[in-house]
């Protein structure tokens, strides 16, 4: 049993470690980061039960071959295609409920890379959790595989979701005088959540249509995408620290 757990925790510890590290000029709140792991795993519980719900009182479901359209002269299955996008909003929803309950209102979020970090500590929890099932399932080669592919990908996946979650956080603290100031910055949350469950959604999509080429592209993309917005909000925190 316990070597079991190892195999699968050990990777998201990892993970979680690399993260931690992207920055260095400032200590994080290491309870912090255990919550919010935790915390994504129960997100993964959630995340089953909606995308269950999906499943089975919609008509959205994996298998649906039909109706059907071309796209670049491949077919796509329309019902099929929209449950994949759903567990994309299902999932990163899971998530983004974790960061709202535990972060946002949390004095350890003060600044755009706080949410990033946090973002992608939740993701990992969550990856995490699935691992237990996809051990279960199909074996340590796809944990294995998991590993190095899946686990970046969902905190790559959250990381424009933490991103926005923190500059909401900052919106709403400088808006204290506004007459409408909760109206802002929720919509920016909304705004962080939209961009990670379609970024989400889309590779589902890819990896539904077995295009896993088009999948791990789409990782890298979202892996620059995340060091760009990682590295801009380092260097505004830095100016800060600095001026």
């Amino acid at each position: 049993m316990l070597p079991i757990i190892g195999i699968v925790l050990v990777p998201g510890i990892l993970w979680g470690w690399v993260f931690y590290h992207a920055q260095r000029y400032k200590k994080v709140y290491l309870p912090l980061l255990l919550i919010l792991f935790i915390g994504g795993m129960g997100s993964g519980l959630l995340a089953l039960v909606l995308n269950h719900a999906v499943e089975k009182y919609t008509l959205f479901w994996p298998e649906a071959n039909w109706p059907q359209f071309v796209v670049l002269g491949k077919m796509i299955p329309l019902l099929s295609s929209g449950f994949w996008f759903l567990v994309g909003l299902n999932e990163e929803f899971a998530k983004l409920l974790v960061l709202l309950a535990v972060v946002y209102p949390s004095r350890h979020l003060e600044e755009p890379f706080d949410g990033i970090l946090y973002a992608a500590v939740v993701s990992v929890g969550f990856a995490t959790l699935e691992n237990f099932y996809y051990l279960d399932q199909f074996g340590i080669s796809i944990v294995a595989a998991r590993t190095v592919i899946t686990i970046p990908a969902h905190a790559f996946m959250s990381v424009p979701m933490g991103y926005f979650v923190a500059k909401s956080r900052l919106e709403l603290e400088a808006c204290d005088e506004t007459r409408f100031r909760f109206y802002l910055p929720m919509i920016t949350v909304f705004q962080g959540w939209i961009i990670s469950a379609f970024l989400h959604g889309l590779y589902d999509f890819f990896l539904s249509l077995k295009m896993e080429r088009e999948a791990y592209l789409q990782i890298f993309v979202m892996g620059g995408i995340s060091f760009w917005l990682g590295r801009n909000a380092l260097r505004v925190s830095r100016k800060k620290i600095e001026g």
